[in-house]
């Protein structure tokens, strides 16, 4: 066995004491960094409804800031401008659907994926209105956002073509165009935020298994 010399002894009890260290509050407090993530999803959700109730031109920052009983200048601390609140909203919105296809990898078929991705956007979508992203116009945004957001568009689509061919691989999609099926089916899911009301007779989730059930019957094999 190695012998502990006196020089070693402070550093090898400074290390376990570093590990060791116990966890203030047990972790039951959150931490900045969780704070902070908050108040920027409170922003864009404030700023989707705002943009959604009055235009994204009609809506100024002071507006946005009004609405969280904050001054214009902290949400400076958060965002750029409006235009880069704009693009925040729509890099959400995807971040739904991200969300949404981890829930899908679960899948067994081609079609029982995109069923799950399908319903779990639809779900999280009418649950945030973030999601006014989906209509706004991409050239309010500046060329490098547009282009950023354009790229993670085709890749979601690019998703849902994959589920698609997989499942006419495996048997459960009848024979038919990717590319059309997607254009069809999202066409339509995109435009749930111009009509969606919360208050309304329907729910997000009913809105989700209605759509889903009329796609599945449109594809199912």
């Amino acid at each position: 066995m190695p012998t502990v010399t006196s020089k070693s002894r402070p550093k090898a009890a400074a290390a376990k004491s570093k590990t060791a260290a116990p966890k203030r509050w047990n972790n039951a407090l959150e931490t900045r960094e969780e704070i902070n993530e908050k108040k920027r999803l409170a922003l864009i959700r404030t700023a989707g409804s705002a943009f959604k109730a009055r235009g994204f031109h009609k809506t100024s920052l002071d507006d946005v800031a009004a609405a969280l009983n904050v001054t214009k200048p902290t949400l400076y601390y958060y965002v750029d401008g409006k235009e880069d609140l704009l693009f925040r909203c729509h890099q959400h919105a995807l971040d739904l659907g991200e969300q949404a296809f981890e829930f899908a990898k679960e899948g067994t078929t081609g079609l029982d994926r995109l069923q799950r991705m399908l319903k779990r956007y639809i779900e999280l979508m009418t649950d945030d209105f973030a999601a006014y992203s989906l209509l706004s116009d991409l050239n309010d945004l500046s060329e490098a956002h547009r282009t950023a957001v354009q790229k993670r568009r085709r890749a979601f689509d690019t998703v849902f073509r994959g589920f698609i061919s997989e499942g006419i691989n495996d048997g459960s999609i009848r024979n038919c165009e990717p590319m059309l099926v997607v254009a069809w089916f999202m066409g339509a899911v995109n435009a749930i935020p111009r009509w969606f009301d919360a208050k309304g007779k329907l729910t997000g989730e009913d809105v989700a298994n209605i759509y889903t059930d009329l796609v599945t019957r449109g594809l199912q094999s």
